[in-house]
């Protein structure tokens, strides 16, 4: 089994990576909000909405982290896109795992990784959808995908210079939770034409 070397805590979500070290994702959260770093975008369209607009005068921050392997050893990517209500409260974390560098490009599907029924181990590229509730420091729902459906990220192109990152994904995701924690969003979540440009970006917390 995997050595747990890290845990990667993200605005108050705890996901266990086991044999996987974050190397480029500090949180901040020394302030009334976590001072993430932003950089290009990820859109799609939810269930026939746009998910970028779920809140309205909210905001969204994206970017992406390079974690690195003991067993099977490589080095790889993740891509992590956050939603915040009006009120700037952390509401839905959307974070893709395990994604190769190399190949640099290609598709890659996708599968259900629930850390807390025992796959933790698992080294394959895989997604969640985590929800806030409260002033974001509460878990919510968790959705994992559907493994009937055709989940895949796209990696169109990378820039190893720049560290920027181009692609595309499909998703439909499922609430985990029994019973449901809020009934916010619908039990079914179905992420099409998404598309994203962002890069790799390594970030400190205050006065490291």
């Amino acid at each position: 089994m995997n050595r747990l070397l890290t845990v990667y805590i993200s605005l108050g979500i705890a996901t266990l990576l086991s044999g996987c070290k974050i190397m480029d994702a500090i949180i901040d959260n020394s302030g009334p909000l976590p001072r993430l770093p932003n950089w290009g975008y990820l859109t799609a369209e939810t269930n026939g909405a746009d998910w970028s607009k779920t809140y309205s005068n909210a905001y969204q921050v994206t970017h992406g982290v390079v974690s690195y392997l003991d067993e099977p050893q490589g080095v790889f990517y993740g891509l992590v896109s956050v939603l915040y209500n009006e009120a700037g409260a952390n509401r839905q974390e959307l974070l893709f795992q395990n994604i190769p560098f190399s190949p640099q490009t290609g598709r890659h599907k996708l599968i259900s990784c629930n850390p807390f029924v025992g796959c933790e181990s698992s080294q394959e590229p895989q997604v969640g959808l985590h929800t806030s509730l409260s002033d974001g420091d509460v878990l919510g729902d968790s959705y994992y995908t559907v493994d009937s459906e055709d989940n895949y990220i796209q990696i169109d192109s990378y820039n190893a210079k720049t560290q920027e990152i181009k692609g595309s994904f499909q998703l439909t995701l499922a609430n985990a939770r029994i019973p449901r924690s809020s009934n916010a969003l619908p039990d079914t979540l179905r992420f099409r034409n998404g598309r994203f440009h962002t890069k790799i970006i390594r970030y400190k917390g205050r006065g490291e």
